[in-house]
């Protein structure tokens, strides 16, 4: 068997590479902007349920909506509703920048037909977070993720980062249950929204602190697979701060 040697300058140059990957991320554990990621997850789903359809990021197809509704020190990222896209984004500096590798949120409540309701002594937030029954909620759809990818300017976030099973990553979090106010029209996609103003998060999450000015690409996606069907996102941004 051959061994393989690696010269210590590519050795010290891969080490580097992979603390570069993570110098652009803000610490789950850091509190950014005085929030938990669990918190600020919450707040992006209160942002995208809130936009009407038409003009919503979350199907946004070039970038074109991607300021719609931006408020405050931090700026949010859509992902796609099961599609790959790129869109074209500028952003503000000094603006840190959330946003899903994969995620779910579960909201009630829902149409009778849909027959979405907790358990006999289940609260709210548990049926939302575990479902019941043959209802699958928020955690059932993440814990069935296959893979997950992320990258800036070419720099991937470490697979360490990013581990599977998802119970060894510190960026998947589950939030606490909260209120929204969603806009009617996105019943086309989610037949829940407009109904009610609760619901649970799952999901892979990044914050980014704020980036330099010019161009730089941003690229994110995972997949679920299930049974009978699977769920793929991938996306890709070409972002420029000014």
């Amino acid at each position: 068997m051959q061994r393989l040697v690696i010269p210590v300058a590519i050795l010290l140059a891969l080490l580097t590479i992979t603390a570069f990957a993570q110098d652009f991320i803000v610490p789950p554990e850091s509190l950014p902007g005085g929030l938990s990621y669990q918190q600020w997850s919450g707040k992006w789903w209160q942002w995208v349920w809130s936009i009407p359809y038409d003009v919503n990021p979350l199907f946004d197809n070039t970038g074109i909506d991607c300021a719609v509704q931006q408020h405050g020190k931090v700026w949010f990222l859509a992902g796609t509703a099961g599609d790959s896209v790129t869109r074209s984004c500028a952003i503000p500096a000094g603006k840190m920048i959330f946003f899903p590798i994969i995620n779910v949120g579960a909201d009630y409540p829902c149409p009778a037909e849909f027959q979405f309701e907790p358990g006999p002594k289940q609260s709210l937030e548990q049926f939302l977070t575990v479902g019941y029954g043959a209802n699958t909620a928020a955690r059932y759809n993440i814990d069935h993720v296959t893979a997950l990818n992320a990258t800036l300017d070419g720099v991937p976030v470490s697979v360490g980062d990013l581990a599977l099973p998802p119970e060894n990553s510190k960026y998947r979090v589950t939030s606490s249950i909260f209120s929204f106010r969603g806009d009617s029209s996105l019943q086309v996609w989610d037949p829940c929204v407009g109904m009610g103003h609760k619901a649970v998060s799952d999901g892979y999450w990044i914050m980014l602190k704020p980036l330099s000015a010019g161009p730089h690409t941003l690229t994110f996606g995972g997949t679920e697979v299930f049974p009978t069907w699977s769920f793929t996102v991938a996306v890709t941004y070409n972002l420029t701060i000014d």
